[in-house]
């Protein structure tokens, strides 16, 4: 199995390399700088030397267009939570963060049409990329590239997320992370007669820690882990928040034109922040190397179906319903 990470030396993307290397998997990370991956000491992890580190750009195809062919799946990890630059080395500073907090809040974030604003923003981030890399992969599926021989369809995984962060984090964040799912979901499926040479795969983790690569995740990691076991111990009946609905196993995102209209109200996107948990990275990268593996894995994943992939407990969202009726 031969894997290509958009993103590989960030904090998702290494999360996936690590655990495609520790299968044995060949790796190949394309990211903005071509720089492998290291921690925030500066320490390089002993398997980084098992990855090909390749500098481009999704918008670029003449980067990365050479190796697609002979890889089995691709990975985008590539997005942003804002619409400024707020990581250093791939990693959320906190700082940064609550004043891109405060600038959406008061609703001074700048000129949009700035160029660094237009290059940062969530359609060319969160969506454009994706299809760029959508429309790439898929091309390189033809039937005269070299793995053409694949019975199975090639995965494609899209990290994308839960939609927690309203109205902390504009809507036009998810918003244009959900018109992706929707829009790589077409292109995959169509035309509708023919078998799909592409499968894609919709991640969607919730706030995703690390004690040791992040440690500012630390604290509100702990804290919604917390809200979140109370939330599953009072009844439905009792919530005070509406809740988001839950995706079906191996579903297709929502198909409509205007994400806008599809999204529920803020207090459901609270809701969800106070009782979905967050999620180690580490976890995240293994659900997509398992989702790669498993030729039946396809549409969305969201936190519960990578708890019940993992092994880990259902936290009163019905897990042994789901187990009985396989996993997403």
């Amino acid at each position: 199995m031969k894997v290509c990470i958009f993103g590989g030396n960030g904090f998702v993307g290494s999360a996936v390399a690590r655990k495609a290397v520790a299968r044995g998997w060949q790796v190949v990370s394309v990211s903005r700088s071509g720089t492998p991956f290291a921690t925030p000491a500066g320490h390089t992890p002993s398997w980084v030397n098992e990855v090909e580190w390749r500098k481009g750009s999704p918008f670029d195809p003449a980067t990365f267009d050479s190796v697609l062919p002979s890889c089995d799946a691709l990975v985008s990890t590539l997005g942003t939570l804002f619409e400024t630059t707020y990581k250093d080395k791939g990693v959320a500073k906190p700082l940064s963060v609550l004043k891109a907090l405060a600038e959406n809040l008061t609703g001074s974030r700048g000129n949009p049409l700035a160029r660094d604003g237009r290059e940062r923003s969530y359609e060319r981030l969160n969506r454009d990329s994706a299809l760029a890399l959508f429309d790439a992969f898929h091309s390189s599926r033809s039937p005269s590239s070299s793995s053409s021989s694949l019975v199975s369809p090639s995965p494609f995984v899209f990290i994308s997320a839960e939609d927690i962060f309203r109205p902390f984090v504009p809507a036009r964040y998810i918003q244009t992370k959900r018109q992706a799912e929707a829009d790589i979901w077409r292109r995959a499926t169509a035309p509708a007669d023919e078998p799909p040479s592409v499968r894609p795969v919709f991640v969607r983790p919730s706030l995703m820690y690390h004690p040791h690569l992040n440690p500012p995740s630390t604290l509100p990691a702990t804290l919604l882990e917390a809200t979140s076991h109370l939330h599953a111990l009072v009844p439905p009946a009792l919530h005070l928040l509406p809740s988001a609905p839950r995706p079906l196993p191996n579903s297709a995102p929502s198909l409509a034109d205007d994400p806008a209209t599809a999204l529920p109200g803020a207090l459901t996107s609270l809701s969800s922040l106070l009782s979905v948990p967050p999620i180690h990275v580490d976890a995240v990268g293994e659900a997509v190397c398992r989702a790669i593996a498993d030729d039946a894995t396809s549409g969305v994943i969201d936190v519960a179906a990578m708890r019940d992939m993992l092994g880990f407990d259902a936290l009163g969202w019905g897990g042994k319903q789901r187990r009985a009726g396989g996993t997403a």
